[in-house]
């Protein structure tokens, strides 16, 4: 197949990829977890809800009882209370409604002359059914009444409105009300005619609050703790007639039998499912210092996964062959020297149960594995691999002899056995260097060879960086240091500090001469240009610096670094200039479009490559002025909260700052000022042969030789 083919592939291959690698990570923990189950189970059961069990059953494990935890949140929500809220509105409607129906009385009292059209008019105008009665005193009333039964009826509606009215209990505030008029003071007619106003304006001022219901609700089930079967604890006892929880318990435990030999599948999976067990539990918690992505359980996934075919197949021949080493060795350089130390141990158990549950075998696995993590994470090259393959060759060697001398003396076949132990640890090297690149490019995982590596100055983009943007790679290695010092003194990532750091500017290969560290002899351009214009060259070095990086397939999380090393921070210098030169400048436009840093090490770069810019640019700075100016500047990136993503404590920022200052002193410290150079001898100093000393007196006039000497401090 082509590489044009295969390009056009690479997506499909991509989207591939990643479901298998998530079919890998369910499989891989699925079963570990579905058969550490059933190695605790003794025997399984068949029964339905409504049977009687045939005998009693306890739990092998702790468990869950999911159905009473359920049953109890269920019982906690029913609990709660539905929330209501009042209306303030609501009565001041009703208030006004009642005084709109009085002056309606009293206004059509006053302009109708004929009363049988007066009662009409005033039926018509009600929204609610009122008796004869009640019109006929509403239409004696004049606006002085009207103003006083108005008031009667607001102090009878007051106290109910206050205390709520749901809907449920609008009837109950209606008859409570027409009790509060009863016992007031006003006369029959008066009481009745207010009685069938309030009847008919009042409304319900209690709302049901369904959004807040159900957060207390939600929040009762959450303080429900899940109730945990203990080991051994009874599920179901012996002729007990089981119901819907016992049937989901045994469900749950694996001890409910329909038709599926479990006991075949438990005897032949028992001891790798142990083995398997130990680094799931480990994995499926994360580390303590940092969380793995899903990437790298797809990649450990791919390793065991890996090994285990590998050494079944090489285990034929002998069961030293098996590369556990090598799986160890590949995850301590991809990840980390714990990984590398829990999978290689877990494949140690798996391979003993494949070749034969003898303990040799598990005693090499375990010394290779730890030799070999010791062995290569010293060392930050490919020709590191090659030597801890030797030194678990070596390891091989001693223990099983040792072991040989141990338990059987020195036979025959001892000697065999010492030549596949040192051919299995130079195998494991051997795997080790030839996976190590292809698994880098499929999990999208940068090693810390891979690392070293790019810091090569014939890299590509370096070697263009030091020919071309000279002063940006000067630059750009003083942030190195600064960033790999300040990375080691916090337990960060130092090498991976330092490599992006030598690749956080490369975007100033496309504009070099743009920027001040690269103009030399020449003038400014950003003279001639308008601080807008000025500022968006500038800003564009990053987005630059990602595109060089990704066409030279620099790793993502240096690419990271390049993206977020300053941030979302401003061009405060071209703002400044356009503001003095009275043009409406957006502060948006002289803005990076970040991100801000999301790890300590592209934090720790954007400190350093601030710092040493303003260091640089200050001329001849005593060590008080370098502090003030490195703790000024890290305030200033904290309080711009440009750190807030990155993890960084106040602790941790205190001694970057400190290590930032040590090392620009050293790299800026105050220099002789040399006298002007005579040239020749004038003022050599000579040795004295005879007397072994050094004359530091000028050699006579007329010996000067046309030489220079020139000297730095």
């Amino acid at each position: 197949m082509s590489y044009l083919s295969f390009a056009r592939l690479r997506p499909t291959l991509k989207r591939l990829a990643i479901w298998q690698r998530g079919l890998l990570l369910v499989l891989a923990y699925g079963v570990t977890v579905v058969a550490l189950v059933f190695t605790l189970v003794p025997e399984a059961v068949d029964i339905e809800i409504g049977q009687a069990s045939p005998r009693y059953i306890g739990a092998p494990r702790v468990i869950e009882d999911t159905f009473t935890t359920a049953l109890l949140r269920r019982q906690a929500a029913q609990g709660v209370a539905e929330v209501f809220e009042q209306d303030p509105t609501v009565s001041d409607r009703v208030s006004k409604e009642a005084e709109s129906i009085l002056n309606f009385f009293v206004h059509t009292a006053q302009t109708e002359p004929d009363a049988g059209r007066r009662a009409e008019m005033v039926r018509a105008g009600v929204t609610f059914a009122i008796t004869d009665s009640a019109v006929q005193t509403g239409l004696t009333l004049d606006a002085g009444s009207a103003e006083q039964l108005l008031t009667e009826l607001r102090l009878a509606l007051d106290p109910v409105y206050r205390l709520g009215i749901k809907v449920d209990g609008l009837e109950g505030a209606r008859a409570a009300v027409v009790t509060a008029l009863q016992n007031s003071g006003l006369r029959a007619s008066y009481r009745a005619l207010l009685s069938e106003l309030a009847r008919g304006v009042m409304l319900p001022n209690m709302r049901f609050n369904e959004t807040a219901t159900e957060r207390l609700r939600s929040e009762a089930k959450d303080r429900v703790q899940p109730v945990m079967l203990q080991i051994s604890e009874k599920i179901i006892g012996q002729g007990e007639i089981a119901t819907e929880r016992e049937i989901m318990l045994l469900q749950a435990l694996g001890l409910l039998r329909r038709t599926f030999a479990w006991r075949v599948i438990l005897g032949s999976l028992l001891f790798a499912l142990i083995a398997v067990g130990v680094p799931a539990l480990y994995l499926s918690r994360a580390e303590r210092e940092r969380d793995i992505t899903t990437a790298e359980f797809a990649l450990i996934a791919v390793v065991y996964a890996g090994t285990m075919f590998i050494g079944l197949g090489l285990s034929t021949l002998s069961g030293h062959l098996f590369p556990i080493a090598g799986a160890s060795i590949l995850l301590t350089v991809l990840l980390n020297a714990k990984v590398g130390l829990i999978v290689g141990g877990a494949l140690s158990l798996s391979a003993v149960g494949l070749v034969g549950h003898e303990l040799p075998y598990l005693m090499v696995g375990l010394l290779g594995t730890a030799v070999g993590v010791r062995a290569v994470s010293t060392h930050e090259h490919r020709s590191g691999i090659a030597r801890s393959g030797m030194a678990v060759g070596l390891v091989n060697v001693l223990a099983i002899m040792a072991l040989g001398l141990l338990y059987g003396g020195l036979r025959p076949q001892i000697v065999i056995d010492l030549a596949w132990g040192f051919g299995g640890g130079l195998l494991s090297a051997v795997l080790a260097l030839g996976f190590l690149p292809f698994l880098e490019q499929a999990f999208g995982v940068t090693s810390s060879i891979k690392l070293v590596e790019l810091s090569n100055p014939h890299q590509p983009l370096l070697k263009r960086l030091l020919f071309e943007a000279p002063g940006t790679y000067h630059h750009s290695a003083i942030v190195a240091n600064l960033a790999e010092a300040a990375a080691l003194e916090v337990g960060a990532n130092a090498l991976l500090a330092r490599v992006g750091a030598y690749y956080h500017d490369v975007g100033k290969l496309m504009r070099p001469y743009f920027f001040i560290e690269n103009q030399i002899m020449m003038e400014n351009p950003h003279n001639d240009y308008p601080p807008q214009l000025s500022a968006s060259v500038i800003i564009s070095h990053v987005p630059d610096g990602v595109q060089l990086a990704e066409k030279h397939k620099i790793p993502p999380v240096l690419i990271d670094i390049i993206k977020e090393h300053h941030g979302t921070s401003m061009v405060q210098y071209f703002l400044a200039k356009a503001q003095e030169q009275g043009q409406t400048a957006e502060p948006g436009d002289y803005v990076y479009e970040g991100p801000r840093p999301r790890s300590k090490e592209s934090a720790i770069v954007m400190l350093a490559d601030v710092v040493e810019a303003a260091v640089r640019s200050t001329k001849m700075p005593t060590p008080a002025q370098m502090a003030d100016k490195v703790h000024g500047l890290i305030r200033e990136r904290l309080y711009a909260k440009q750190l807030d993503e990155s993890e960084l404590t106040f602790k941790e920022l205190d001694k970057i700052g400190a290590v930032f200052v040590r090392v620009l002193s050293s790299t800026f410290h105050p220099r002789i000022e040399y006298p002007e150079q005579q040239g020749g001898l004038k003022y050599a100093g000579a040795v004295d042969k005879h007397a072994g000393q050094v004359s530091l007196a000028p050699p006579p006039s007329g010996t000067d030789d046309g030489a220079s000497h020139t000297g730095r401090g």
